[in-house]
């Protein structure tokens, strides 16, 4: 397990929330669709990237959150 701030992980999860949220629905007609898991990780993800700089330091802040598998 990686170690991770405070402020990337609340960014994340905020984010993330707000993308499973914002996406309901709209084939499966419920509030939340699991099935986005995944697409909203990696765009939390992304988002969170392009705050950051090209440094070291930013690539260790946002690589804790790379997901791999199914």
């Amino acid at each position: 397990m990686w170690s991770i701030g405070d402020a990337p992980a609340q960014q994340v999860a905020t984010t993330f929330y707000e993308y499973l949220f914002s996406h309901h629905g709209e084939t499966s007609g419920s509030f939340f669709d699991g099935s986005l898991s995944a697409v909203a990780l990696h765009y939390a993800a992304q988002q969170l990237r392009l705050n950051l700089d090209e440094s070291g330091y930013a690539l260790l802040t946002w690589i804790p959150f790379v997901h791999f598998g199914l």
